[in-house]
């Protein structure tokens, strides 16, 4: 016959499998259950994170908090509440609860990352690189999937850096196998090196029938400079996937929605943007808030997408065909003032994105404020090549969906008035583990 601690530690793994599979209205109810019968930390931790994946960050956050009252030291508490207050946007929040863990367990890998990452999105990036350095110097026990990690990581932020540590970033994509690792290696090959070594990159890509936004980037950038045909499997048109239209006061967008959602975006801390010019970018995830206001302009956003897909679906394109299985919608406030801009620029982790606008002041006719996209940006090399571009006239109320691997860019605007935009990626979802 089974001992209790041997049923209690089954019934626990069984949560764990729970989890991973994904269905949190199943991982839920058998948390609470296991919690009442154990008082278990590891099946508190685990409702945390399922409040956490069903955007319900206000019940994940309480729950961590509560918890920590009692246990004040527990890492595995401290560095998950600092994961949520950094996709709530409260970065300051989340350094502290982050360096809490790490000066009680210098050596807990998860919450090093994740300052790592908090330092990277900053721009702080010597310190980012002294984390991921210090993490493969002093921990023996590191997993190949951890290292690969690490090194993606690491190869990050080189290329941050810029130009001149092309050559560090190319040694440690080459060292990974995460999702952008070969993206990001093919995309810094492009720049600095010739046209034969990315050939040669490229067409092993290609073989693996690997595909993603980044990829897809590149290559149509490198067909037109090198006059080559566009092999990448993501989408070789993406002029023709940009749909722009305006919402509705039956869907629920009105003027006392978006004064809502402005009131919210003031209270969250702002992250870099170096292609920002006179404006702010609000840091986490602006969706994930269980205020009423920010649930129903993400149930428009997502209704959107939907008919968007439904749109398209006849398509062969890959990012069609080959929809995720799993999405989260993430998105970010920019607010631009006088004078202000957006810089010409993709989104590498998403697969649809879109920009929603909050506010636009604009005379009737102008061009001010508005989109552009285009397949040429991050200062890619041309050889003197014409790369195609497409500008759209935008108004407040507007939604303009596009595939992530489009280059865009805003165009200045003169008005005293502020230029409010909701941005958001729709992006493959990745399953976390409890920590």
């Amino acid at each position: 016959m089974n001992s209790d601690s041997e049923i209690r530690s089954n019934k626990l793994k069984k949560l764990e499998a729970l989890y991973k599979d994904g269905n949190m209205s199943l991982v839920i109810p058998e948390a609470i259950k296991l919690i009442q019968e154990y008082s278990s930390g590891i099946a508190c931790n685990i409702l945390a994170l399922a409040y956490k994946r069903q955007g319900n960050y206000r019940g994940a956050k309480d729950l961590y908090e509560k918890l920590l009252v009692d246990n004040p030291r527990n890492t595995m508490f401290l560095s998950n509440l600092g994961n949520i207050y950094y996709d709530l946007g409260k970065v300051s929040e989340a350094e502290k609860y982050f360096k809490k863990s790490l000066a009680i367990d210098p050596k807990l890998h998860n919450a090093a990352i994740s300052l790592g990452n908090l330092y990277t999105s900053n721009l702080r990036l010597n310190d980012a690189l002294l984390v991921f350095e210090s993490l493969k110097q002093d921990f023996d026990n590191l997993t190949s999937t951890q290292l690969s990690d690490i090194n993606y990581r690491t190869a990050e932020i080189y290329r941050k850096k810029g130009p001149s540590y092309f050559d560090e970033a190319i040694k440690y994509y080459g060292l990974s196998n995460q999702p952008l690792s070969a993206a990001h290696r093919l995309e810094c090959i492009y720049t600095s090196k010739d046209k034969s070594t990315y050939y040669e990159e490229e067409r092993k890509i290609n073989a693996s029938g690997e595909f993603n936004p980044l990829l897809a980037t590149v290559q149509t950038h490198a067909s037109i400079r090198y006059e080559m045909t566009d092999e990448n499997l993501f989408c070789r048109n993406p002029f023709k996937y940009i749909h722009h239209s305006r919402l509705t006061v039956e869907e629920g967008f009105n003027d006392d929605l978006v004064s809502k959602l402005s009131n919210i975006k003031n209270n969250l801390e702002s992250s870099p943007q170096p292609l920002l010019n006179n404006g702010e970018q609000s840091a986490g995830n602006f969706l994930v808030s269980n205020d009423p206001s920010v649930q129903k302009i993400k149930n428009i956003i997502v209704e959107r997408v939907i008919k968007y897909r439904n749109q398209y679906r006849d398509s062969n394109d890959g990012f069609i065909k080959n929809w995720p299985k799993n999405v989260i919608f993430h998105g970010w406030i920019i607010d631009l003032k006088k004078g202000g801009g957006l810089g010409s620029h993709m989104h590498k982790q998403g697969w649809l994105s879109g920009s929603l606008y909050l506010n636009l002041p604009k005379d009737s006719g102008s061009s001010q404020g508005n989109i552009i996209f285009d397949l040429d940006g991050a200062s890619y090399p041309t050889n003197g090549k014409i790369f195609p571009q497409k500008e759209f006239n935008i108004e407040k109320g507007d939604i303009v969906l596009f595939p992530s691997s489009i280059f865009h860019k805003t165009l200045p605007f003169d008005s005293q008035e502020h230029r409010v935009t909701l941005a958001f990626d729709v992006k493959p979802a990745l399953v976390s583990t409890p920590i």
